[in-house]
């Protein structure tokens, strides 16, 4: 199903993503997205905040995916590998930090949330699937409350130009649609083009599960399943589909494709 992409502004708005599934439960189409020129009240991860001044680049795209429900939870990996690759084409090569974020070195250039909804009107409530992308494009590390200036980059201030924040937004939901589309089919494709930025893959990392408990290792890439790996010093791997990853200094290869 090729998205339209009906579009949704609001010059500020609390949250992209609140307002995108509450059209998305009143039937919206397949494609829709909403677009704020700022972001009161951004939503990341575990219910962190995401910080969005003017300059970015917030939206969030109502998708209703013919998706298993295992394959679900593949669409924010989607996102970050369709992001990446419009940004490529425009002068950078950002990696994928598992499962949502987006890094230029050692820099938060976005990130992403996705969540699932039932669409009440559908009699078997089929779900449809907000995808929120918040991307630093026009804004600078200045424009953000420390001690983010030194945690953040944008892709301005990587390409030393403004860019055009509708064409980045076509681009972005035309490529996530494409790539969705092809789930069913052969998640591998998805899979490749993901390890390729693998921003973790031979870090030193750390993981916290749900649970507190807190696991030292070295990124180890990404399953068949869509889960990350870690590998403790002494070979074991763990399979993480939730929790808090972190990246630590030290002795590392070199991750992704730089």
């Amino acid at each position: 199903m090729q998205a339209k992409q009906a579009v949704v502004r609001y010059p500020e708005a609390d949250s992209t993503n609140f307002l995108a599934l509450e059209l998305g439960r009143q039937g919206a189409a397949h494609g829709t997205v909403v677009v704020a020129g700022r972001q009161t009240g951004g939503r990341g991860r575990a219910g962190r905040c995401f910080v969005s001044p003017p300059g970015g680049l917030y939206m969030s795209v109502i998708l209703r995916p013919d998706l298993a429900l295992a394959h679900l939870r593949l669409v924010t990996l989607a996102a970050g590998v369709a992001c990446s690759m419009v940004l490529e084409k425009h002068g950078i090569a950002p990696l994928l930090k598992w499962p949502n974020d987006l890094y230029c070195g050692r820099k938060k250039l976005g990130g992403i949330l996705t969540e699932t909804a039932p669409y009440s009107a559908a009699p078997a409530g089929v779900p449809f699937v907000v995808v929120g992308i918040g991307l630093n494009v026009n804004s600078l590390p200045a424009d953000f409350p420390p001690p983010l200036p030194d945690l953040v980059t944008s892709l301005s201030e990587i390409t030393h130009r403004r860019h055009d924040l509708d064409m980045l937004r076509r681009e972005i939901v035309r490529q996530l649609d494409s790539l969705v589309a092809g789930l069913e089919r052969n998640p591998e494709t998805l899979f490749s083009l993901w390890r390729q930025r693998d921003f973790l893959l031979g870090r030193n990392i750390s993981w916290q599960d749900e649970n507190g408990l807190v696991v030292h290792g070295t990124g180890a890439g990404l399953r068949p399943d869509g889960r990350y790996r870690l590998r403790t010093p002494d070979g074991l791997i763990h399979p993480i589909l939730a929790g808090v990853l972190k990246v630590h200094p030290g002795n590392q290869v070199e991750p992704g494709r730089s």
